[in-house]
């Protein structure tokens, strides 16, 4: 193989962190290359997915999908047969979960999983950077909320947030382009659970304001930051061309460029770059730099001390759906039509904050979702659907490996090796219970609260339901709440500040190959209890700051 081209840099990936990745150097002027392992998808396949209601759990139209190969990403709970195409084929891009299920949700495509986010995005806080000084637990990061509170910034001022400052040093309000607001069902929700619950407060969810849109005369759908690289003339963005591995110097140790697998004809190219930037989501960057071995990297690149894969984590999923007395249908709060009315309902962590380990664990869970949004006719029911996300530890026999077996372009595929521990348990107890005790404070009629721990009803269940759909659901509800059904799957290459227990340095740097940057979830230290897209965003942000100061291509962060 010879090298094809080469480039400033290289970005492994084209969701949320590889888009903004690809924005942020471009606009300094560096010549980069996206790579993404799947193709572009039409606009026309969005619009029917726009139109599309939730399948049921054990539903005969997730059997059907299990038929076509994706028997495991139909399981998750915002599956449709209209959204069918943003989730991969479990036959064609396989992974092992030996120790216990493991639920890995993921699509390839040019986007990533950005197109199919739920765009709440979230400030983390320092009870999260530094968790085992809050805590007593688990690990701090290299970094503090102040270091990292300028790009949230310029990463929200970007994408255009709804939101509401509302107060909270756990929660950090950020930039902002208009205010959120609750349909009357959450606002009535709101004051109920408020009075109950002392700690808690009920808030507008902060999300981002629109969906990507088509660029102006095509027909795929391009998301925004990768819209704002191509603006700059620097982007060039390749399809279909998953990254096999990362090439390093045998003398230095450093990234030479990578070599990708085309797609459709199984051919390998090399490209050459400065630098490399792993944007791939958690499982596919940890197995790239796995299968990334040199002679500086024989165990794999930044796996000089075993850690690369180690302390993976994900958090655990809890659902409550029902009904919503004294509302029919929906209310329409943000926008005109339901396809432009987002928002939701979210409860930050609030149990024993001030008091750490109180109940008997570390970390905590949070609690979002919808009340008397518009999903069902007027005439209907209006629903409420609400889940909870606790978070789990780091441990470090929680890993990803590669497993022997090769996928079809002859690559190892991922072994994912999670369980629950102690604490673990202890926290998922007290997320049920405070669930169960929100829902019956907030008036709620409740069909079901699932979670690994089992399932509940306060009254008949699915009393809807036809009652072999009762009986699906039964025996498919433990794997669609299994640990990764919440898509929160990070660490596994986590930053830190000694070499020795870390497999990146502050600024997202492999420590024995610093010409490499990591910066999707991959790089956490602990994983909180929001979500982590826009945390992901803001370090990548950060790590090309340093990349471009590098180059003497660094302006300031727009004001």
């Amino acid at each position: 193989m010879t090298p094809d081209s080469s480039f400033d840099a290289i970005v492994v990936g084209s969701g949320a962190t590889g888009g903004i990745a690809a924005k942020e150097l471009t606009e300094r002027g560096l010549k980069v290359l996206v790579l993404e392992a799947g193709g572009p998808l039409p606009e026309e396949q969005f619009e029917r997915a726009a139109k599309a209601q939730f399948a049921a759990i054990g539903s005969w139209a997730r059997i059907k999908a299990g038929m076509t190969g994706q028997h495991k990403q139909a399981l998750t709970s915002f599956y449709s047969p209209e959204k069918a195409f943003l989730f991969v084929n479990d036959n064609e891009h396989p992974y092992e979960s030996p120790q216990d299920f493991y639920l890995w949700l993921r699509g390839k495509q040019v986007g990533g999983r950005f197109l199919s986010w739920g765009r709440v995005a979230l400030r983390m806080s320092d009870h999260t950077f530094k968790f085992r000084s809050h805590e007593g637990a688990g690990f701090d990061w290299p970094i503090s909320y102040d270091e990292l509170a300028p790009y949230y910034g310029h990463v929200e001022r970007f994408l255009g947030i709804v939101g509401n400052d509302d107060g909270l040093a756990y929660c950090p309000s950020g930039e902002r382009v208009q205010p959120a607001g609750l349909s009357r069902a959450e606002q009535q929700f709101k004051q109920k659970v408020e009075a109950r619950f002392g700690d808690a407060k009920v808030m507008a969810w902060r999300y981002v304001r629109k969906e990507a849109t088509p660029v102006d005369g095509q027909r795929n759908r391009t998301t925004t930051p990768l819209q704002a690289a191509a603006a700059t003339g620097h982007l060039t963005l390749r399809a279909n061309a998953p990254v096999e591995r990362i090439n390093t110097d045998p003398h230095s140790g450093k990234a030479t460029g990578v070599t990708y697998i085309d797609r459709v004809t199984g051919q390998r190219h090399e490209v050459r770059a400065n630098v490399v930037m792993v944007c791939a989501s958690t499982i596919e960057s940890i197995r790239l730099l796995l299968n990334s071995r040199g002679e500086k990297h024989p165990q794999g690149l930044g796996n000089a001390h075993g850690l690369v894969g180690r302390y993976f984590m994900d958090q655990m999923l809890t659902l409550g759906f029902g009904t919503v007395p004294g509302f029919k249908g929906g209310e329409l709060v943000d926008g005109k039509t339901p396809a432009e009315n987002h928002g939701g309902i979210y409860i930050p962590r609030f149990r024993q904050l001030k008091n750490p380990g109180a109940l008997g664990y570390a970390g905590g869970f949070n609690l979002q979702g919808i009340v008397g949004r518009p999903m069902l006719p007027p005439h209907m029911d209006s629903v409420f659907g609400l889940t909870g996300h606790g978070e789990i530890l780091p441990y470090a026999d929680n890993r990803v490996s590669l497993a022997s077996r090769r996928d079809r372009l002859g690559v190892p595929i991922p072994s994912v090796s999670i369980r629950l521990r102690d604490n673990d348990r202890k926290l998922l107890a007290d997320q049920v219970q405070v669930q169960k005790d929100v829902m019956k404070a907030a008036g709620l009629n409740v069909d079901f609260l699932i979670s690994p721990q089992g399932i509940s009803s306060d009254g008949p269940f699915m009393p809807n339901a036809k009652w072999y759909e009762r009986l699906m659901f039964r025996m498919a509800y433990k794997r669609s709440v299994a640990v990764g059904g919440a898509i929160h799957e990070c660490g596994g290459a986590r930053m830190g500040s000694d070499p020795k227990d870390s497999v990146l340095n502050p600024h997202n740097q492999v420590w024995d190959a610093p010409n490499v940057f990591v910066t999707d979830s991959s790089c956490f230290v602990t994983n909180g209890t929001c979500g982590p897209t826009l945390t992901t965003m803001a370090l990548t942000a950060r790590a090309c700051d340093h990349i471009g100061r590098e180059y003497g291509h660094s302006p300031e962060l727009r004001a």
